[in-house]
């Protein structure tokens, strides 16, 4: 009987880039940026803490990922219009997250106005 095992050389490797494409950047790294970045941002307001933005990165990170051939413009209205069924009561509503949700959306892009660090 054959050995149906792939070896570790048969298996390709994946670069950055395509493992970010295919699986997403990492989340913790990702909410440890926010953290810090977070008070920098222009609709980022000195009463609300990282909590309060911290659900809209996440949103914007994964689906910057799951949905690579769309532009923000394009899901932009589906993006609101999900946003009451993923985030709970106490959440922010979609007009004062939406920067947030943008923001996360064009890092994972390459596209954000921070210099500091891209995910390419």
């Amino acid at each position: 009987m054959a050995d149906d095992r792939q070896t570790t050389a048969e298996i390709p490797a994946q670069n950055t880039p395509t493992s970010v494409a295919t699986l997403g950047p990492d989340w913790e790294t990702e909410d440890a940026y926010w953290q810090s970045a977070y008070p920098e941002r222009s609709y980022a307001r000195a009463d609300r803490s990282y909590e309060y933005y911290r659900a809209a990165y996440r949103y914007g990170t994964e689906r910057a990922t799951q949905w690579q051939g769309r532009e923000w413009d394009d899901a932009e209205r589906e993006l609101s219009d999900s946003w009451p069924a993923i985030s709970d009561v106490a959440s922010p509503m979609w007009d004062e997250i939406k920067e947030a949700v943008r923001d996360a959306w064009d890092r994972i892009r390459g596209k954000s106005e921070d210099d500091r660090t891209h995910i390419r």
